[in-house]
């Protein structure tokens, strides 16, 4: 199925206005579903936010006319449960997205940049902006991207190789010229004072950059060089509008307030025409397929695994305030037709896995915490029995593996089992004893063979029984491509029978056995469908929602449908046929 973004965009424009008038007399522009039919398959996307293809709202700049809002945001990275880290490859972090009233779905997006957007600044005639970045690195230099952008033909340029971070970026009356103001390099430059760190934050340097015409022709970018006679006190500039972006989005649309999710933490089947899902604003949301929420239910803090064995349990993440602040101790619930029910509460990160008779495993983070004296648990929910094991070191980059619901509980284990290199796919027995099965990587002696930010899924089919598993090739050279893999072997013998490459690591895979396939998201948006047992790529393309890019951070499977959570907070149901059946011969496909 070819779709074209221009008309997504359309679509979805027509559908907004039709429901405008009527969201603005109930006081809300919430969609409470958007269900449509497409070639006799059912795709539903649950819950859409106010403005779609946003992260968390940083910032909103509103062009003089009044007609258009950049609106600034910033996408999760994959660290959930609170024991996993992966990075590898994640293509969307930070987007500059713009806005009509009364449109969801932004004609333009910028997703170039590395670090977190400042300022914004328009052009007074041209459908151009300057975009200001940047962060202190927490050690020492002030790190910043300063882009100008032309949003009709997508062309950008940066005038300088490099620049410190940018506070404040804006165009004069004429167009021609942009006037930045931007931190020193670091914390020393220019005899400042480390000592008085308000002195060095209230230091700005102005910059002015050409952006006539000829600018754009040359497309050169310059070395920087500071004026320290061309200093001014960051106190001095004018205050910008300190109100929450979120609600002068909603005062410029003319609603009440706007609707906003997380990112999906994590997404499940509980049943034919019932989805399970977890983010920052609940411990649990139960929808049916048709975009109904069912049940939610919240507590103290938020939910970050759905684990289903012989029932449904899930695992939530105590959040504190203060000193406590970045503790996330786990606890976990039992879901029960009265609700969600405490079993138990830990004072430390935990990642838990289930098997498909009820056992769980919980992995403490020992990167945490490692003068903890708490260890590993194996719990047995139908017997009341919690048995502490030590299944040896955990980090949450290099021991999450992420496979339940399968009939064994599975864990990586280093080599010895105090280390985190040279690792091997272990079961974990229900008397706690651990069976080591076989390494992950071929251990060469390379960098290489040593696997991180690791996730699998149990697959079993006419082959055997075996494992999925996907991860990054270590490379301690940041500035080197990302080489990735993801493969399947037998549990038996460990025999491989098929290898891909990988852009990213992996942040969700599942199995589809009534359609002989593997379904694999990785963190820069590719979506890969692997048949299961020959290898044969099915589909390998970018996904896109609403025509927009987007990472797959959650995903799940029941009688050929996937459910998927994906970092902009989009719940989507899509027939995985449908997939099958769309074009990627562009590159990307529509999953919304």
């Amino acid at each position: 199925m070819s779709i074209k973004k221009a008309d997504i965009a359309k679509t979805n424009h027509q559908d907004w206005r039709d429901d405008f008038p009527r969201a603005r007399a109930a006081g809300s522009m919430r969609r409470q579903r958007q269900h449509t039919i497409t070639q006799g398959i059912a795709m539903t996307s649950i819950m859409d936010p106010t403005l779609r293809g946003t992260g968390r709202i940083t910032g909103a700049f509103f062009h003089p006319a009044g007609d258009i809002a950049a609106v600034v945001s910033e996408f999760a990275l994959l660290v959930n449960p609170p024991a996993r880290a992966a990075y590898g490859g994640t293509g969307v972090r930070y987007r500059l997205g713009l806005y009509r009233r009364g449109e969801p779905v932004p004609f333009a997006i910028f997703d170039e940049l590395c670090l977190p957007i400042n300022d914004v600044g328009f052009h007074p005639t041209l459908p151009r902006i300057v975009i200001g970045a940047g962060r202190y690195d927490g050690g020492y230099l002030f790190e910043g991207e300063l882009a100008v952008w032309n949003w009709q033909t997508g062309e950008s340029r940066r005038p300088y190789a490099d620049i410190p971070e940018v506070v404040r970026c804006r165009y004069d009356t004429s167009g021609e010229r942009i006037d930045a103001w931007v931190r020193p390099w670091n914390e020393e430059w220019d005899g400042l004072d480390d000592s008085d760190w308000s002195v060095i934050l209230d230091t700005l340097f102005l910059v002015q950059i050409d952006d006539s015409e000829a600018a754009w022709t040359a497309r050169t970018s310059e070395v920087l060089e500071l004026d320290p006679a061309a200093t001014v006190a960051a106190s001095g500039l004018p205050a910008d509008d300190q109100s929450p972006p979120a609600g002068r989005l909603a005062r410029w649309l003319g609603v009440p307030e706007l609707e906003c999710r997380s990112a999906i933490r994590d997404i499940a089947w509980l049943g034919p025409d019932r989805i399970g899902v977890t983010h920052d604003d609940c411990l649990l949301d139960i929808y049916s397929t048709d975009g109904t929420r069912l049940a939610h239910h919240t507590g103290t803090g938020y939910g970050a695994e759905i684990l289903r064995g012989a029932g449904v349990h899930v695992h939530g993440v105590l959040v504190q305030d203060g000193p406590e602040a970045y503790r996330r101790d786990s606890r976990l619930y039992r879901l029960t037709d009265n609700g969600l029910v405490l079993v138990q509460e830990y004072d430390d990160e935990y990642t838990f896995s289930a098997a498909s008779d009820g056992r769980l495993l919980g992995r403490r983070n020992r990167l945490r915490s490692p003068g903890s004296k708490a260890v590993d648990l194996l719990l047995d929910p139908a017997r009341d029995n919690v048995q502490p094991v030590d299944i040896g070191h955990y980090d949450c980059f290099n021991h999450y593996i992420g496979i339940s619901g399968a009939p064994h509980l599975f864990a990586l284990q280093g080599t010895p089992a105090s280390s985190h290199e040279h690792k091997y796919l272990c079961i974990v027995r229900p008397d706690g004893a651990v069976q080591r099965l076989w390494p992950l990587l071929k251990q060469d002696g390379t960098r290489a063979s040593h696997a991180m930010e690791c996730r699998g899924a149990y697959v079993a089919d006419a082959l055997g029984a075996g494992v999925v598993i996907a991860g990054q090739h270590y490379n301690p050279s940041v500035g080197d491509a990302y080489q990735g893999f993801i493969y399947r072997r037998l549990l038996e013998r460990g025999q491989e029978l098929w290898r891909h490459p990988t852009p990213a690591s992996p942040g969700a895979i599942v199995h589809l056995p009534e359609a002989g396939l593997v379904v694999a998201a990785f963190l820069d948006g590719t979506l890969m469908l692997v048949d299961a047992r020959s290898g044969q790529l099915r589909l390998n393309a970018k996904a896109r929602i609403d025509g927009l890019p987007t990472l797959i951070h959650a995903m799940d499977a029941r009688d050929g449908q996937l459910a998927l959570g994906t970092v902009d907070g989009r719940i989507a149901v899509r027939p995985v046929v449908d997939l099958l059946d769309a074009n990627d011969a562009r590159g990307w496909v529509e999953i919304g």
